[in-house]
């Protein structure tokens, strides 16, 4: 009995993270889909269906690109025209979004994509299956997990002008799945075939467009699969393997909340079976039994304690039973105490009837919202108050007062006069047996100030726009915490000072662009020879710094010395095909009680950095202890 308890918490956790998973994924699409349409907007307010060449077809190009500088998310950005040919392409790579010439522009017509977006009727998105990209009939590597969006455009005329084509990139989304599960939990994701797209080992993962058929959970568990070919979710237990698994429908989000009707609502098209996606969960006995308390010898010594606490319970409720009667006008008065609580509290409260409707609100929400009680109460719905502009937030709040547990989340809401303001809410509602809404509690905070100060903050850049590396400003807070650290714990604290030599001959022989990929590349290597903790910096040029905690000068040397010897050795082809090899010169120092800050350390790695450069460039210099100040060579 008590292993049943420990594995359904198990299932229960599963339970609990496919849902969130399931909101990420949808997320994801809805973001795609409302782009795909904002962008197919944007071409026809630019008059390019009606005609896509000259000054219109240069206008929408730029407006890709500056889309998708901030959209980030899509590789590509396309216009395709009803012959499969592309006219305008967008190519977001690691130096940003650029256009393709019209000399690099291929015909798609064969591509399946490009077939079923040719069968929608304007204003329709389709969505492809979850695959791989490929480029001229290979799969791109490393390899890129791609959903396409195909939009249909019109013309003035209403008639089709041309397809949209958004590449989403799909590994930031499959990374949030495979995150938001513990290492305990092995998460995977399945399309309706079988094979893998997420998998605990790599190895195992897309195997049909890796041409290995063997990979495939029929294979792998050939009576859970047939389970799961009758069932859209449910659970297993195969030899105390615990197993959760749900199919998604992913054209279909609303599923729960309208019937399933999304296809018809939001217009997505997509292959029934490409739209079925599988999540499965697997945890180990040695992780669900982990927990046991059986296993600890203690476990006799604890119940017999909890013996003795039960007798010891028993002894004070029939002592305390006279005090009943007290103990009952005492909870009359608290229940005025919460009464005049939630009527006076500072942030807003409101609670809703079976059907929605306002039943109760305090003042606050009313200072909120700009209503009197009685233009509220039994009058309207909590819905109806939510801003209509904001796609997003209706669904979110009808979703959350369906669901039993407590959720936090913002909405904009427009006040009686009509302005937004964005709130942040938490709801807990009551449902009945038959998952009907009984009652709900809702709760308001006013943060439009502090959401706009987000917005703002989220414009602050933390990393170097062309290398990825922390920028200076990111290095400094990084550096000073753990200087404190070092400084408090008595550990090592070391810092790479790094620059390539003759760069400036790059520049000059090859073209700034082909410095800029060098950077690119030095940035990468580099990341590959560090661990999570350590920051890699950019300062500016080819000027770099490495900050290495927990690491004395000799370690760091051996570590500036790996980072000579890769780079030394690494060939970095360039756009223009030419290959371009480099060299580094590095200067290393170690905190010391004559470094009064970051500054002084970073200074000593300079003057170790310039002996470099004079000894020879291509080596690594170390600034001395503080008994042996001399900088060392290796």
């Amino acid at each position: 009995m008590y292993d049943k308890g420990l594995q359904q918490q198990a299932l229960s956790r599963h339970q609990h993270l496919m849902n969130a998973a399931k909101t990420t994924f949808h997320e994801h699409l809805m973001v795609a889909v409302q782009n795909t349409r904002l962008l197919s907007t944007m071409a026809f307010d630019l008059g390019y269906p009606d005609a896509p060449a000259g000054e219109n077809r240069q206008r929408l190009t730029q407006a890709f690109i500056n889309s998708a500088s901030i959209f980030g998310r899509y590789d590509q950005i396309r216009i395709i025209d009803l012959q499969g040919q592309e006219r305008i392409r967008i190519n977001n790579t690691n130096a940003g979004p650029v256009a393709v010439p019209e000399s690099g522009l291929q015909n798609k017509r064969h591509r399946y994509y490009i077939q079923q977006g040719l069968k929608l009727a304007p204003g329709q998105v389709y969505l492809s299956p979850l695959d791989l990209n490929t480029e001229q009939g290979e799969l791109e590597k490393p390899f890129k997990p791609t959903i396409r969006l195909v939009g249909m455009m019109q013309n003035t005329r209403g008639e089709p002008a041309g397809l949209l084509v958004l590449n989403l990139r799909a590994a930031a989304m499959l990374n949030q799945f495979i995150e938001l599960f513990p290492q305990d939990d092995r998460a995977m994701l399945l399309n309706a075939d079988g094979y893998w797209m997420v998998n605990h080992d790599s190895v195992n993962e897309w195997g049909w467009m890796r041409e290995r058929p063997d990979l495939i959970a029929a294979t792998w568990q050939p009576e859970l699969w047939q389970e799961m070919q009758t069932n859209r979710h449910g659970t297993a237990n195969i030899q105390n393997n615990l197993f959760s698994y749900l199919w998604l429908d992913m054209a279909n989000i609303y599923e729960k909340t309208v019937g399933g009707r999304y296809a018809s609502n939001l217009g997505l098209i997509s292959d029934l079976w490409a739209s079925q996606w599988l999540m499965m969960v697997q945890t180990a006995p040695r992780q669900w039994q982990s927990g046991a308390i059986y296993l600890h010898p203690w476990f006799k010594a604890a119940l017999a304690g909890l013996f003795m606490m039960v007798l010891v319970k028993v002894y004070l409720l029939v002592r305390n039973k006279h005090h009943a009667r007290e103990k009952a006008r005492l909870e009359q008065m608290q229940l005025e105490y919460f009464r005049d609580l939630y009527e006076n509290a500072p942030i807003g409260y409101v609670t809703l009837a079976e059907d929605g409707r306002i039943s109760n609100i305090n003042k606050q929400a009313l200072k909120y919202l700009g209503y009197r009680r009685e233009e509220l109460i039994n009058r309207l719905k909590l819905i109806e108050l939510v801003d209509n502009e904001v796609q997003k937030d209706a669904p979110v709040l009808l979703e959350n007062m369906f669901k039993d547990e407590k959720h936090h989340f913002r909405v904009t809401m427009k006040t009686k006069q009509g302005a937004p303001q964005v709130m942040s809410c938490s709801v807990s509602s009551r449902l009945n047996d038959e998952r009907t809404l009984e009652l709900s509690r809702f709760s308001m905070q006013n943060v439009t100030e502090q959401a706009r100060l987000e917005q703002q903050l989220q414009q602050l850049a933390y990393k170097d726009p062309l290398t990825g590396a922390a920028n200076r400003r990111r290095f400094y807070e990084q550096a000073e915490r753990e200087m404190i650290r070092a400084n408090r714990n008595g550990s090592p604290l070391t810092v790479l000072t790094l620059d390539i030599d003759h760069f400036k001959k790059v520049n000059d022989t090859y073209g700034h662009d082909a410095g800029d990929e060098v950077l690119i590349a030095l940035a990468e290597h580099c990341r590959l020879a560090l661990r999570r903790t350590d920051i890699l910096a950019r300062f500016g040029g080819e000027e770099f710094v490495i900050l290495l905690p927990d690491t004395p000068l000799q370690q760091g040397a051996h570590k500036a010395e790996l980072i000579r010897r890769t780079l030394a050795e690494l060939p970095v082809t360039v756009s223009s095909g030419a290959e371009i090899r480099f060299a580094v010169s590095l200067g290393v120092a170690t905190l010391s009680s004559r470094h009064q800050g970051i500054k002084d350390l970073l200074q000593s790695a300079d003057e170790a950095l310039y002996q470099a450069k004079n000894s020879g460039r291509n080596r690594v210099c170390m600034a001395g202890t503080p008994e042996k100040p001399d900088l060392l060579v290796i």
